[in-house]
């Protein structure tokens, strides 16, 4: 049975029709042990590429491919990582996009088969001028959350624009030793190895600001 419904299908297909790359979507898996999810985020990520002849979907083992699991930095399953023309985006996502994540995988997908990241001059000056040093971004959701996705695709925005951000969206109700390292008591949840915590959805400027210099803050929700 589809996830989408033809209307759905309608509407995110005239959204894909402007890609200008081919999009990779490296899905983690494994064989034996796999939790329901994987099969949820399977089903998701093969009904987007079945929208564009841009989008391919392959299949990494987490086990039996080590090597390529920790190049991409893929610890859990299921995870999806995102290349354009075969080039690392440094775009992810750990746990089924499912719910409102649904609308930050086609993001992130426009992201990756498109040339620019969308973000303001400001925010690409800001980023130029402060992301000098490798920065991971994690942002948890969940997926009855309607205002995670806004924070999601931000912080892909952010990895886009410069090959020193990395940007994972991790679905907390699936991994909740995740949560209670990071502390996630609500969502959307963003924290950074640089030392920031963000608790709400921001505005653009504040959200990259607040990234990249390490800002803890609770944002006001709309």
């Amino acid at each position: 049975m589809s996830l989408l419904t033809d209307r759905d299908r309608q509407t995110v297909q005239s959204h894909l029709a402007g890609l200008t790359h081919d999009v990779t979507l490296l899905f983690f898996t494994q064989t034996i042990g796999a939790p329901e999810t994987v099969m949820i985020a399977r089903q998701v990520v093969e009904e987007v590429a079945s929208l564009s002849d841009r989008i391919t979907v392959e299949e990494v083992n987490l086990i039996l491919d080590k090597e390529r699991s920790e190049q991409f930095g893929i610890d859990r399953i299921p995870g999806i990582a995102l290349l354009r023309d075969g080039a690392d985006t440094r775009m992810r996502f750990l746990g089924a996009p499912a719910g409102y994540e649904f609308s930050s995988l086609v993001e992130a997908i426009l992201l990756a088969g498109t040339d620019d990241s969308g973000l303001t001059d400001d925010s690409k000056r800001v980023i130029a001028e402060m992301a000098t040093a490798p920065l991971d971004i994690k942002v948890f959701v969940t997926p009855t959350c309607p205002h995670c996705p806004r924070a999601v695709t931000l912080a892909h925005r952010m990895a886009v624009e410069s090959p020193n951000i990395s940007a994972t969206c991790v679905e907390a109700s699936e991994f909740h030793d995740l949560s209670r390292q990071y502390r996630v008591t609500g969502v959307p949840k963003t924290v950074s190895s640089g030392g920031a915590e963000i608790l709400g959805a921001l505005p653009e400027e504040q959200f990259v600001r607040g990234v990249l210099e390490g800002q803890t803050d609770s944002g006001l929700l709309p």
